[in-house]
């Protein structure tokens, strides 16, 4: 089996564009990166401790196995998995993840993977502590733009969509920190709309971050693979399975404008106008009822919680509406053809 010379974890607030930034970044030959399907860090990290003990391990890669297969229609090689993890001394959930991630997607000539999955900022030092060669990619949205998004997206009932907001805080507020307390070489922040205006010039500076060289041409849709080697394309909230290259990059970057009211406008600003203003983002500031606004929240407890936790203890969240680990909750991941923008 392929030894991983690198290991990336690519995260951020869904519907940030991070799936188009993964199928993107894959252009290079160098390079394997999946979407979602072993999320080490989300479904077996601190689930089968210690993970070093036989029958702990043995469970994890039997529910991993099985959960690829229901949920991805994906394959693994468990004899070679297990020889790989009976030539280590201690296991550790670093290594177990390691290992299959190598044995899914390295070759001889395929030494770096990556895997993208949403709302895992703050697990982002345990991963880079837990590999031997870590690094971590965050991708920031305009808060306005997420929400919107989400709100199009998300099959779960109204106000739900509103947590989007607590979730970009939180984002913003973890980016900053690992600004100042990561090293370069390990930690890279992305802005979606800086990568889709020129996703060349990000794509090489990801590639040169990860320990990749050579330029490839990412407009070429003759380059866009996932993982599993299948054809993608542009899927967006608004723009349904499309050619990227028709993508409409500036309408994604302000289309909240037309199409967010002016309390959920506020209400987004609010939150995360201060971390807003830091990252870039013109803030509106419009005009607005303040009864109106806790209208939109005071129906729903989970919401209400999320906004008077960060009113007295300046905290947002890193969830979805509803529980990932519960499988009554999974989306029909099996066809991953088709990429998301992120709108």
């Amino acid at each position: 089996m392929s030894q991983s010379k690198c290991q990336v974890l690519i995260t951020g607030v869904y519907r940030t564009g991070s799936e188009y930034f993964s199928h993107i970044v894959n252009c290079h030959p160098g390079i394997s990166v999946s979407l979602y399907g072993v999320n080490a860090l989300r479904f077996i990290y601190h689930k089968y401790t210690p993970i070093y003990k036989m029958n702990n391990y043995l469970k994890a890669l039997n529910d991993l196995e099985n959960r690829l297969q229901t949920r991805y229609n994906l394959n693994l090689n468990k004899s070679e998995i297990l020889a790989e993890l009976e030539r280590i001394e201690k296991i550790t959930y670093g290594a177990f993840y390691d290992i299959v991630m190598s044995s899914l997607y390295l070759n001889n000539s395929v030494k770096i993977w990556a895997e993208k999955n949403q709302l895992l900022w703050r697990e982002i030092p345990e991963f880079l502590n837990s590999l031997p060669n870590g690094k971590a990619i965050l991708i920031l949205r305009d808060p306005r733009s997420i929400l919107l998004s989400f709100k199009k997206f998300t099959y779960a009932p109204s106000p739900a969509y509103l947590g989007a907001i607590f979730n970009s805080f939180d984002a913003m507020k973890h980016a900053l920190k690992y600004i100042e307390a990561l090293d370069n070489n390990a930690f890279l922040l992305v802005r979606y709309e800086d990568f889709a205006r020129n996703p060349e010039k990000y794509s090489q500076k990801t590639w040169e971050f990860i320990g990749l060289k050579g330029n490839y041409n990412v407009r070429n849709q003759s380059n866009w693979y996932n993982a599993e080697g299948q054809p993608w394309y542009a899927n967006s909230s608004f723009q349904s399975n499309i050619e990227t290259s028709k993508f409409d990059v500036e309408s994604s970057i302000n289309r909240w404008k037309k199409n967010l009211s002016l309390e959920e406008i506020a209400l987004t600003e609010l939150v995360c106008g201060k971390l807003m203003k830091v990252f870039g983002y013109e803030l509106v500031q419009p005009q607005y009822n303040e009864d109106v606004i806790y209208q939109l929240i005071n129906d729903d407890k989970i919401i209400l919680t999320y906004f008077n936790n960060w009113k007295n203890l300046g905290v947002g969240i890193e969830a979805f509406p509803t529980d990932p680990l519960l499988n009554h909750n999974w989306r029909n991941a099996s066809n991953t053809k088709y990429n998301n923008t992120g709108e």
